[in-house]
């Protein structure tokens, strides 16, 4: 599949942009929406359904990645204070940051691996398993219009 990336993408993934919370469709998504979460520059498997959990912060949580995701290496310190950068292994796509925050949400699988990804939605797409049809992370919630404006604190 080869298409053009929408404009939230292009931000997200070659950009290093973000997107604001609760902006994607794919923050609605749980663990019944069974399938896998690709990069959207890519097609690159990235994260599982099974790992993905209700984090509260308004962008889509996993609490482990697949192998075509790429953590910054940052000393333990800085790791723990600010989080790591995250990126698509295949592509260089700019993912969301990883924090070892996990612990706090109990009763998810966070709580077994002490991480929490937190990754924007419009860098993902969603496949089912069941083979129905992809969902664009850059689709907003059903019911909600997102205004996407520049942000104020990267030059453009």
């Amino acid at each position: 599949m080869q298409y053009i990336l929408s404009g939230a993408q292009y931000n997200i993934l070659r950009k290093g942009g973000t997107e604001r919370q609760k902006s994607s469709i794919l923050n609605t998504y749980t663990t019944e929406n069974v399938g896998s979460y690709v990069c959207a520059g890519c097609n690159t498997p990235l994260f599982t359904s099974a790992d993905k959990f209700s984090s509260g912060t308004g962008w889509p949580s996993f609490s482990t990645a697949l192998q075509g995701v790429e953590e910054e290496d940052l000393d333990p310190i800085r790791a723990t204070l600010d989080g790591k950068e995250v990126r698509c292994a295949t592509c260089g796509g700019h993912l969301g940051d990883l924090f070892n925050d996990g612990w706090i949400y109990r009763g998810t699988s966070a709580a077994k691996t002490g991480k929490r990804y937190c990754i924007d939605g419009a860098a993902l797409i969603f496949k089912p398993e069941d083979g129905g049809e992809d969902v664009f992370g850059d689709l907003p919630p059903p019911n909600r219009v997102i205004k996407y404006e520049q942000s104020m604190y990267r030059g453009a």
